[in-house]
């Protein structure tokens, strides 16, 4: 089936990536190292290190392939106490699988079941290790593949996020490692990641909420990915690899009335949407406001996509505003891909070919939720805007 080996590749990557983001986060969980970004959130070593692995696992296997991360090594190079520790953790990262291949190779046991497209069981030869970088400045190089990236319309370009919400994960709660490929602008393949989160793939959906708090203390959380007309599936992480793939399916679910709606939200306070006009839309349909609250954006996408939310609706404050593109991309794949709708506010798809950018010239806000509400809550969206225009 089609994009098969990226899948593969990618679930394996963003899965190495996941067990470090949690290493830093159980041992530095009181006091972690951190840069302040040009907007004031918090970025660690985390980002670093694992932004570094997936690039460089990617790389390796697909040379020809271009990049797109929220990080570049401008900090790392003037700052080489964080830069080392950076090195330490891809150095650790990349023994931790040697001994791994070890292992494995010593016991005799090279054969793994795996998954095909479909999430179906099918036994495959062990695959070779991912690739690693072999010096600081090669480090250095493939976070500055992302970092300087710019391009999303032509051709193959992973766009990831290596830990999308930076200030929970800071604080124990959830955060997600997002990778997306992009192909001439369109999502073929999203695999996120969330280390964190609690949750029961084998349980019903819609009967688990999602919020900050449900950790997985003990274990890696959960992940997620979809490729472009094949569904979303789970799994579960653990430190060995992932688990059973569960088909995620949405669209057999029955509607929830108006006035039970679940509106997601980010913590309430300083952000670039308007909330008053989120609650307003949330008050013209009956439903209570705030619903869930979730600051991870890509975090907000997976509690869509596993039923644990109905409606996101994003109505920026200003036509000029915008949002990056690795806040979505791959996402809005999983969500598509169980039977959710996703949109701007004049029912045009979002467009992620516009660069590192998404900007609100090109997509007017964003409206999320499952096919028989988002007339409701579109017709719910544009009252609201009436009055800002009136």
């Amino acid at each position: 089936m089609a994009y098969t080996a990226e899948l593969r590749l990618a679930l394996r990557a963003v899965h190495r990536a996941s067990l470090v983001t949690k290493s830093v986060l159980r041992s530095l969980q009181n006091n972690v190292t951190a840069e302040t970004k040009a907007d004031d959130s918090p970025v660690t070593i985390a980002d670093f290190a694992a932004q570094a692995l997936l690039i460089s696992a990617l790389h390796a296997v697909y040379p020809q392939d271009a990049f797109l991360g929220e990080e570049s090594a401008d900090a790392l190079r003037q700052n080489e106490p964080l830069a080392d520790r950076v090195w330490q953790l891809v150095l650790r990262a990349k023994e931790e699988e040697e001994q791994a291949h070890a292992s494995k190779s010593k016991t005799g046991n090279d054969v793994r079941v795996g998954e095909d497209g479909n999430g179906n069981e099918k036994e495959e030869k062990e695959e070779a290790s991912l690739a690693y970088p072999e010096s600081k400045e090669e480090m250095f190089e493939l976070i500055d593949r992302g970092g300087k990236g710019e391009v999303t319309g032509r051709g193959r370009v992973w766009v990831m996020d290596p830990v999308d919400g930076t200030a929970t994960f800071m604080q124990g709660q959830q955060y997600a490692v997002c990778l997306c490929l992009l192909v001439d602008g369109v999502q073929q393949v999203g695999v996120i990641a969330c280390p964190n989160l609690g949750f029961d793939i084998q349980g019903p959906l819609r009967q688990t909420r999602i919020h900050e708090d449900l950790v997985d203390k003990d274990g890696y959380g959960v992940v997620l990915s979809a490729v472009k007309g094949q569904g979303t599936y789970i799994r579960s992480a653990n430190a060995a690899g992932l688990g059973e793939a569960r088909h995620i399916d949405l669209t057999g679910l029955e509607s929830k009335q108006l006035q039970h709606l679940d509106f997601v939200e980010v913590t309430l306070g300083k952000t670039s949407l308007s909330q008053p006009e989120h609650e307003a839309v949330a008050s013209a349909l009956g439903a209570p406001w705030p619903g869930t609250i979730i600051w991870s954006q890509q975090m907000k996408y997976v509690a869509l996509t596993l039923g644990a939310t109905d409606v996101m609706v994003r109505i920026p404050k200003t036509v000029d505003r915008f949002t990056y593109v690795w806040d979505h991309a791959g996402g809005h794949l999983l969500f598509q891909e169980a039977g959710g709708m996703i949109s701007d506010f004049n029912g045009e798809q979002i467009d992620f070919a516009q660069g590192r950018k998404i900007r609100g010239e090109r997509n007017w806000g964003m409206i999320a939720t499952m096919p028989g509400l988002f007339e409701h809550v579109g017709r719910a969206v544009r009252s609201v805007l009436d009055k800002r225009d009136g």
